[in-house]
């Protein structure tokens, strides 16, 4: 859902975080899912709740930097479970997950303290 996300974004700047967030998001899936298949496991589905309406984006930019910080401990772990090419791959993931989570940091700063942070993109 992150396109109609970003319609609810009230600045360029925080569009153009969101559209490195996502970039990034995919690319660490895509690593992930191959990591997983790799290992004798089925590629992964996502499993995305829907989006409000019209969302109240700092509660849900917080579940985003607990999902980020919750990302960067498991592909830690997981890289200290493995060896060779696989690990040292999610070594990195993990590495780029502190990016992840300081881009949401910045995107809460910017959005304001609190709830209520609904916008709506008419």
């Amino acid at each position: 859902y992150y396109p109609r996300l970003k319609a609810f974004v009230p600045d360029p700047e925080l569009a153009t975080k969101l559209d490195i967030l996502v970039k990034v998001s995919l690319g660490h899936y895509d690593l992930v899912a191959e990591a997983i298949r790799g290992l004798g496991g089925s590629t992964p589905i996502p499993n995305l709740e829907p989006l409000p309406e019209l969302p109240d984006l700092v509660p849900l930019f917080r579940q985003q930097l607990e999902k980020e910080k919750l990302a960067l401990w498991l592909h830690t772990q997981a890289s200290q479970l493995v060896s060779g090419e696989l690990s040292t791959s999610l070594w990195q993931i993990a590495q780029q997950e502190k990016g992840h989570i300081a881009l949401v940091e910045e995107i809460l700063a910017r959005l304001g303290p609190g709830e209520g942070q609904r916008h709506d993109p008419s």
